[in-house]
């Protein structure tokens, strides 16, 4: 049996070892195998996870080619071993020097199978086609040497070759690959036929254009779960599949080409050339076709010389290419029948044959023993003989009337062919237009009489057409996100469009363009380490940032920006500041170093930014994102709050509350402990508490989070974070009038914070104080409100104003409800006094408390000032509610405002005597603002709402509808126990009954509630209204209600009560 400690055995203690470094976490696999050798100190799997060296690698999107000997233990058995050994190595030298040719690599030899790959150690531009190339020529070359075997041996040899194109680790100590991708590749070579080329549908998609391909139905392999698709290589395409891209923008340079072409086409005129020089991708090409075009549809021929990476060096290869294409010629034509063909081509052209075959042949590679006379010169002469050949050729077959030739990619002519587009230019009686393209970096140095345009990137609005054009659903933002990865590209951007159909590759540089980026970035040079590190930081970043994080591994940074500024990889936007030119370039970049390197760079990445920025505050949510990436998730937490406050300060709450969301993401990949614990519960209560300020007390975030809180402090006992959960329910529990659950919460953990913590007296008596206010018990509430105030002696009084996520102050709240208390006395001055003090509480708050407890305030100021008859007082105080809640963002109390001002408006109403349709329409509109609150569980106070939908629907006639809101409102305050209010839904319900017995009755349970709850103002209302219902026997009563008001006390009903006691008043 394994060993076994905390739960898990050795076996399992490696399985996640091994899982976390192929995930890229060396430092927790070595973690891991620590504790493994702490018990097995012998254990191998251990001891390798932790010597194993990953810095010596890189993970790179290569070609691969598996090229496999058909049946060789066969041709073992049936010669002897020396000759054996003689076919082998024969057939190795010429695998290896074909591959070579083409400039791939032998990255192992299995047998007598190879592995070639193309793309390491030299990044190439087209290493898909330089791979399908060598392939077919070494397949051609086996069976050249399987006749020589027959001839000696009576032997045959045959070759199969299977080509991938996949993700692989390149081990650059060892010189090898590992990685699925070799597999495949080797198992697709075992699809192929004897003397053929199979190809994985990655590498179809990039060659297709290139190379005739055959479609075989997907096949099951060896070690693969799905069945493989694969097509077998037919041979190259002698044309190119139609189908052009969009051509987008362009208009002055589609305007000189023209202009050109008009030109040439004057008698006399001669040629007119123009170049289009610009980087690979840049549309160059396109614009090139679209003169093509022009030409063709106005009566001119067009002829092509293509440039070819491979064929720099041979001598008028552009030229061979075009013979071919026009006379139809493939690898497998004979000599003989190459002959026949350049003939009839050359007649057709109307040249004469006896002197067009000698100097056209040899450029067809169709030799004198075919069946012509070779000519009868050497040398310069003979060399000079076949460039004019050419030169007539070329003429003669835009039909000796203006034509256009296009010379493509000129940076790979040879210097034959570049002579030749130099004689045509130079012609003064050719009536042609000679277009050329060309690399800006590799433009070749020459005179020729042209016009150079320097083509450039699309506008931001171009792209943002070619990328409509392309696929016209793709949505704006979608859109937004190609134009910044293709930087005004076109290629770039018709590729990654493309992409977006497979979820797998949209997020991933496209194949298509990942060979010619990665070619630009020369990644084997000693600028690697800069470029990896580059592409971590980001699409541009500081020098002296960089030369923190690539300083350290012994590379000389300047030297290293500057030699890949003069490559075009960066562009140096001043002395002090580097950019990638493109950000393809820079995600290609970043898949060079493998998860275990980058992790690294980010950590390196993310120390850097933190001591780089000195005294000022990094971009923390930068920072933040290095720091996960690096698994160094403690700190990502770290860095995801310091955004988020950052973000806080602006009053940007959405964007804190969404980096908080990142900060919880991080933390659960934390070390589980005491430490984790109390980080999610800080965490959880900042973004509860955003959630709320946002979106008021009816978002699923807040109280989601409030509950682990509560679950973690109570599991864990922390005391400190217990009393900030708490704090944080009452501020949820309150605006949906929860009171039953706020008032449990109180009673069962007071006493338990309060008795060590004496600081946090003052939070638990406010909040007491509020909950028995809203509940109806105004005597008691005020005893806790007032201890709230004067009895915190023992409290640090910074403490009540740490934790800025409680978006409800204890000390403004304490004020707001003393306030409340006095306004349901009948005490205006005491009322405002305190009302006073809450706002000047606020103003020693931070953003957001300020703003949500001044707002808070405010609401109450109006309330009391609508309960004093002080009705302009009230609208004034709602255009500062409706101000603030707008500036701050606070997107519950904007909507708090909005049923303000709808109250206000249906107490004009009432004041003025409207009309009955008037106040139908003002209660109307208020009731579908309470309703919509209710709908969202906002439930306090709206029951001060609902008398007055009452009164409106009462003075309108609608008696019924009033009496059904009422009782309504009342099954509410029972159900929540939420009866600060009930005296008046009571009081305003007896207006609704049919009888005077009944509204008698209705009111005396009224004013029995006011008696209980020692509500002076509501019991004077009560009064007032037996009065006028017919009572004679509450005079006494009412001058002991009188009586009991504060001395000078500013009320209607104090008015009317009075001169109902002295009508000889007013």
């Amino acid at each position: 049996m394994c060993a076994e400690f905390n739960g898990e055995t050795i076996d399992e203690l490696l399985h996640r070892a091994i899982q976390a470094s192929n995930e890229g976490d060396r430092c927790g696999a070595a973690a891991l195998a620590n504790r493994i050798l702490a018990v097995d100190s012998l254990n191998q799997d251990a001891e390798d996870l932790l010597s194993a060296d990953d810095n010596e690698g890189e993970l790179r999107r290569l070609t691969l080619l598996f090229i496999d000997l058909v049946d060789s233990t066969v041709l073992s058995d049936r010669v002897e071993p020396e000759i054996y050994r003689k076919l082998v190595i024969s057939y190795q030298r010429q695998v290896i020097k074909l591959i070579g040719d083409y400039e791939g690599h032998i990255g192992s030899v299995k047998g007598d199978g190879l592995l070639a790959v193309f793309g390491h150690p030299t990044a190439l531009e087209d290493d898909a086609h330089r791979g399908i190339s060598a392939a077919l020529d070494i397949v051609r070359a086996v069976q050249r040497l399987s006749v020589q075997a027959e001839r000696k041996f009576g032997v045959t040899l045959e070759a199969r070759i299977g080509a991938h194109r996949g993700l692989v680790y390149l081990d650059v100590g060892v010189d090898d690959v590992y990685g699925f991708a070799v597999n495949l590749t080797q198992r697709i070579s075992g699809l192929a036929q004897p003397g053929t080329v199979a190809v994985s549908e990655p590498i179809a998609a990039l060659v297709s254009n290139s190379f005739e391909l055959k479609t075989f139905p997907a096949t099951k392999v060896k070690g693969v779960t799905d069945p493989v698709p694969y097509r077998q290589v037919v041979g190259e395409r002698a044309t190119a599949p139609t189908g052009r891209p969009a051509l987008v923008g362009r208009a002055a340079e589609q305007a000189r080409l023209l202009r050109a072409w008009d030109m040439a086409r004057q008698p006399g005129s001669g040629p007119a050339g123009v170049a289009l020089r610009g980087e690979p991708g840049i549309g160059k090409t396109r614009l090139a076709q679209a003169t093509a075009e022009r030409v063709e549809q106005t009566g001119g021929r067009v002829i092509e010389l293509r440039g070819s990476p491979l064929h720099r060096d041979a001598g008028l290869h552009p030229v061979r290419r075009l013979l071919e294409r026009r006379c139809a010629v493939t690898h497998q034509t004979s000599g003989g029948e190459r002959l026949r063909l350049l003939e009839a081509e050359i007649i057709g052209q109307g040249m004469d044959p006896v002197t067009a075959v000698p100097l056209l042949a040899p450029v067809l590679g169709v030799d004198p023993e075919h069946g012509y006379t070779r000519a009868a010169v050497e040398g310069v002469t003979l060399y000079q003989m076949i460039a004019a050949g050419v030169h007539d050729y070329l003429v003669a077959c835009l039909g000796n009337r203006p034509g256009m030739i296009l010379a493509e990619d000129v940076h790979w002519f040879d210097p034959s062919t570049t002579q030749i587009i130099g004689a045509l230019l130079a012609s003064p009686v050719s009536r042609h237009l000679v277009v050329i393209t060309g690399r800006t970096r590799d433009w070749p140095q020459n005179d020729w009489p042209v016009e150079v345009l320097d083509v450039g990137p699309l506008t931001d609005d171009e792209a943002d057409e070619l990328i409509r054009t392309l696929k016209p659903e793709l949505p704006p933002a979608q859109r937004s996100q190609v134009r910044a990865r293709c930087d005004g590209v076109p290629f770039y951007l018709e590729h990654v469009v493309a992409a977006l159909d497979d979820a797998a590759l949209g997020s991933h540089v496209p194949d298509l363009l990942y060979s010619p980026l990665a070619a630009q970035l020369d990644a084997h040079s000693e600028a690697a380490p800069v470029i990896e590190a580059a592409a971590v930081i980001g699409r541009s970043g500081e020098l002296a940032l960089l030369r923190s994080v690539a300083g350290g591994i012994g590379t000389d940074v300047d030297a290293a920006v500057h030699a890949l500024a003069q490559k075009g990889v960066f562009v140096l936007d001043d002395a002090q500041r580097w950019r990638f030119r493109h950000e393809l370039i820079r995600e290609v970049a970043n898949e060079l170093a493998p998860p275990s390197r980058c992790q690294d760079l980010h950590a390196r990445t993310a120390d850097a930014m933190v001591a780089v920025a000195g005294g000022a505050e990094p971009d923390w949510p930068v920072v933040a994102g290095h720091y996960t990436l690096a698994h160094r998730f403690d700190e990502a937490v770290h860095a995801y709050r310091r955004a988020s406050i950052a973000a806080r300060n602006r009053g940007a709450l959405q964007e804190a509350t969404l980096l908080l969301s990142n900060a919880v993401e991080q933390a659960t990949h934390c070390p589980p402990g005491p430490d984790r614990d109390r980080t999610e519960i800080a965490v959880r209560l900042e973004r509860g508490f955003l959630a709320g300020a946002m979106e008021g007390s009816w978002s699923g975030t807040g109280p989601a989070d409030f509950e682990r809180c509560l679950t973690l402090a109570l599991d864990g006992g922390h005391g400190d974070e217990l009393f900030d959960t708490l704090s944080a329910f009452i501020g949820y529990y309150v605006p949906r009038a929860e009171l039953r659950h706020a008032r449990t919460l109180l009673d069962s953990l007071s006493d338990r914070l309060t008795t060590d913590r004496p600081w946090s007296y003052p939070a638990v008596e406010s909040s007491r104080g509020s909950v028995l206010w809203m509940q109806g018990e105004f005597t008691t509430a005020r005893t806790h409100l007032g201890n709230a105030l004067t009895k915190g002696s023992d409290a640090d009084p910074a403490a009540l104003n740490s934790a800025w996520w409680v978006s409800v102050d204890p000390v403004s709240v304490a004020h707001v409800f003393l306030a409340l208390t006095a306004m349901v006395d009948g005490d205006l001055a005491t009322a405002a006094h305190e009302i006073a003090e809450s706002e000047h509480r606020c103003g020693q708050l931070g953003f957001p408390q300020n703003a949500q407890n001044r707002v808070h305030t405010f609401y109450m100021e109006i309330w009391i000032a609508l309960e004093f008859g002080r009705l302009d007082h009230a609208s004034a105080v709602s255009g500062r509610l409706r101000e603030l809640s707008t500036s701050a963002g606070l997107d519950f109390w904007r909507f708090v405002s909005t049923t303000v001002h709808a109250h206000l408006r249906g107490r004009t109403a009432l004041r003025d005597g409207a009309d009955a349709e008037t106040l139908l329409h003002a209660a109307h509109k208020l009731s579908r603002l309470v309703d919509g609150a209710r709908q969202l569980n906002l439930n306090a106070y709206l029951t001060f709402h609902d008398t007055l939908i009452a009164r409106l629907l009462l003075a309108a006639g609608a008696v019924e509808e009033a009496r059904q809101r009422l009782d309504a409102a009342l099954a509410h305050t029972a159900a929540t126990e939420m009866n600060f209010y009930d005296v008046e839904l009571l009081r305003i319900r007896a207006h609704c009954l049919p009888d005077r017995r009944s509204r008698q009755a209705t009111t005396e349970a009224a004013l029995a509630l006011a008696h209980r709850q020692g509500a002076a103002l509501f019991r004077l209302r009560c009064l007032l209204d037996l009065l006028d219902g017919g009572a004679t026997d509450r005079r006494d009563e009412l001058a002991e209600a009188v009586q009991a008001l504060p001395a000078g006390a500013e009320l209607p009903e104090l008015f009317r009560a009075r001169k109902i006691l002295d009508p000889a008043v007013g």
